[in-house]
């Protein structure tokens, strides 16, 4: 199957958000995918338009698609106010075990400010029905994706891309590598006692009551590097390893041995592949 790129912007409660759609795909009738794509840290939304596009490519290699995909971060691109809290340590940055947890809770919470609205700027006429909103990220991107699958029942499939569920696992290394002290004025309490409190790490994700459990029922796919320096997947795989999706969820782990800090074509491969298997394809 062929497919025709087309990017447009649009402005969502002050947050503007690329667009990406496959323009051979009929606007009329059947429902769309949304898929959100989360950068990572230091990037923007405009440095995604050819892994969008590869996607796609990957995709309609499977058979027709009919996914749209929206990019957005904050304080990166043209959110940026404050340059320096997308640094970390050993950039001089001194509240980057804040600044970086900050970012990924609230951009998850803009991903669920955009499932409540977005419908209404794309299709304003109910032209077509949102069947399934997806969502994934890598690096700082990932980390999001995790917390927004566990806080909003609406996103049912996240594919977060070097990125870690368990954010004291992996800052706490980080900051102790690069000579801070795990408490205050670095870890201030009250950062410490939210993290504990709201993390994805805090979930008891053993049980399969979805009471207890916000990933029961979702459909996960976790991309990974083996040799990542930044995110070291043992960060993860506590997490990971114990996360119970329940029986109508899925869980697929992909450790690529020999990957660091990147998004490689295996990964990209890999997310095409499951988008298609558990968002669009059609049931024979």
């Amino acid at each position: 199957m062929s497919f025709s790129l087309k990017k447009e912007e649009i402005v969502v409660s002050g947050i503007k958000v690329n667009v990406f759609s496959n323009t051979n795909i009929s606007e009329q009738g059947h429902p769309v995918a949304i898929l959100f794509f989360l950068h990572g840290r230091q990037g923007s939304a405009s440095d995604l338009d050819s892994l969008v596009s590869n996607i796609f490519e990957h995709i309609a290699s499977y058979g027709s698609s009919d996914t749209e995909l929206l990019v957005d971060h904050r304080n990166h691109g043209t959110r940026l106010v404050d340059a320096i809290g997308n640094k970390d340590w050993k950039e001089n940055n001194e509240k980057h075990a804040i600044d970086m947890y900050a970012i990924q809770v609230g951009t998850a919470s803009d991903v669920s400010t955009l499932i409540d609205f977005l419908p209404s700027y794309l299709f304003p006429n109910d032209e077509r029905k949102i069947h399934e909103w997806l969502l994934s990220g890598i690096s700082l991107g990932g980390h999001s994706t995790w917390i927004a699958l566990k806080n909003d029942p609406r996103i049912r499939i996240g594919i977060p891309i070097i990125g870690c569920p368990d954010y004291l696992a992996l800052i706490c290394p980080r900051a102790s590598d690069s000579g801070y002290p795990i408490n205050p004025p670095y870890f201030p309490v009250a950062l410490v006692n939210y993290i504990k409190k709201k993390d994805p790490a805090s979930v008891n994700t053993t049980s399969l009551d979805s009471f207890e459990n916000p990933y029961i029922g979702k459909r996960i796919l976790v991309l990974s590097g083996g040799v990542d320096k930044v995110v070291p997947w043992v960060a993860s795989q506590n997490f990971v390893d114990k996360l119970q999706v329940g029986s109508s969820g899925i869980k697929k782990v992909v450790l690529e041995e020999t990957a660091g800090h990147e998004c490689t074509s295996l990964m990209i491969k890999e997310l095409a592949g499951f988008i298609w298997q558990h968002a669009l394809k059609k049931d024979p």
